[in-house]
């Protein structure tokens, strides 16, 4: 039943690094039941379908969710309570690249809605769920371009230029990480950042060179799976944490 498996929602999970992370998650334990998110529901449902071919353990099924319309979100969310009464894992995956737009205000005000606003909304609909498991976790994907460290060393590689909406972006949602980590330690939360690296995929428009996108989603699932939780409130990186 999947009542008793650990039950996850990935937004953003029917493509890229939010369905590697489903698959990872699903291909090495029975124990996990993966909800995911899809602003399109034929995507996920599509998506979903791809994965129940795979050998996987677990179970699967998808939700439509568009991160922006909180009609949508509080949707979301009814369902997954009316289904579970409750959410274990929440991982706020979805988000939009930098934007091919000669103006910066309309460019900020895209990313951000998505990749910062988006995130509170999803975040907030889902606490009274996850306040119903017995070991809640919650995640953000976060990016090295959100370090305010690394940008501001003169010798570093992220210094000078670079999509001002979205570094912008990633450096807010380390900081929301961090606000929701103090706020809910005291509840039993175990709150991370996750960065996934580099990853080659259609996320910045196809043709930027990375990892395979399942690197990354093995680099989610770690934090999904406990394998970080010494890191807790921390941006967790492939080989420790991302400095702020």
């Amino acid at each position: 039943m999947a009542f008793s498996k650990t039950i996850v929602l990935i937004t953003g999970a029917n493509q890229g690094i939010g369905y590697e992370t489903a698959k990872n998650l699903l291909v090495s334990s029975s124990n996990y039941h993966i909800i995911l998110g899809s602003r399109d529901l034929t995507n996920g449902t599509e998506a979903a379908l791809a994965l129940l071919k795979c050998p996987i353990k677990g179970t699967v099924e998808s939700v439509q969710i568009d991160v922006t319309d909180d009609d949508s979100v509080d949707a979301a969310a009814r369902k997954v309570k009316d289904s579970f009464g409750r959410l274990d894992i929440l991982v706020n995956n979805a988000g939009i690249g930098a934007r091919q737009n000669p103006s910066i205000r309309d460019a900020m005000r895209e990313v951000l809605a998505v990749n910062v606003v988006g995130v509170v909304s999803v975040t907030e609909a889902f606490l009274p769920l996850l306040r119903k498991s017995s070991a809640p976790r919650l995640i953000f994907v976060s990016s090295t371009t959100g370090s305010i460290t690394i940008a501001a060393d003169p010798t570093g590689p992220l210094h000078g230029g670079g999509a001002m909406d979205y570094r912008s972006s990633k450096a807010a949602l380390n900081m929301l990480m961090v606000l929701y980590w103090n706020r809910l330690e005291q509840e039993g939360f175990k709150v991370f950042g996750a960065n996934p690296g580099l990853i080659a995929t259609n996320f910045h428009g196809g043709g930027r060179p990375g990892s395979e996108p399942a690197v990354g989603g093995e680099r989610i699932a770690a934090v999904v799976r406990g394998d970080r939780d010494a890191d807790v409130g921390k941006v967790c990186t492939a080989n420790g944490v991302l400095p702020w």
